[in-house]
């Protein structure tokens, strides 16, 4: 192997790595990201509905502000806390009891969780992949550098 065609072999890495592997571990970032984004409102939803459930607390019910829209809000009284409505994905609602909902939003929190998972997986391979890149790499430039073929 000549040294032109060396060089050619570097450049042709390096730039897989920059333009390809950078970008995909980039994008599995965002997505991880996004997916954590979601466990943490999961998680803060859970925790509001134990607030809103504790009668020590709200002993006859509790009190809150509705956004009516265009950001027109009116005070609500809710005295039977029993069932409550659920945004399940594409403003969809469905009516739970306090049990059904807790176990919604576990569901969801550990099917959120397992994506996560998949991700930071997926995001480790691609990082194991780039340094297994730049290995070859150094090893080209050092063959290079002593002049064996």
């Amino acid at each position: 192997m000549t040294q032109l065609d060396t060089n050619d072999y570097v450049i042709r890495y390096e730039t897989f790595i920059n333009d390809v592997l950078k970008e995909d571990l980039r994008q599995v970032d965002l997505r991880l990201q996004e997916v954590n984004g979601e466990i943490t409102d999961l998680i803060q939803q859970k925790h509001s509905l134990k607030v809103i459930m504790d009668k020590s607390i709200h002993p006859n019910g509790f009190k809150t502000q509705v956004n009516l829209g265009c950001n027109f809000f009116m005070e609500a009284a809710v005295s039977d806390t029993s069932k409550l409505l659920m945004n399940i994905g594409l403003n969809h609602y469905l009516e739970f009891n306090i049990e059904e909902a807790n176990r919604y939003l576990d569901v969801r929190i550990k099917a959120f969780e397992k994506k996560a998972e998949e991700l930071k997986n997926q995001s480790a391979e691609t990082k194991a992949h780039i340094k297994l890149m730049l290995f070859h790499i150094g090893k080209i430039q050092n063959k290079q550098g002593y002049g064996i073929s």
